[in-house]
């Protein structure tokens, strides 16, 4: 089944860019954003925020 979406020209530039149609090139970006999602340590990010926290607290 098709749909029609209406994108700005920007986007499909984009989308273009990372496959030979919108549509494969708009999979290939969310198979990328996937993995990146699963690389991201949330540990990290915590212990950060906690620093921020902290310094903020100072003021």
């Amino acid at each position: 089944m098709s749909r029609v979406l209406r994108i700005q020209e920007d986007a499909e530039a984009i989308a273009l860019a990372y496959g030979p149609n919108v549509s494969e090139g708009i999979r290939t970006m969310e198979r990328l954003l996937a993995r990146r999602k699963e690389a991201v340590d949330y540990g990290m990010i915590r212990a950060i925020i906690r620093e921020e926290l902290d310094t903020l607290r100072g003021y």
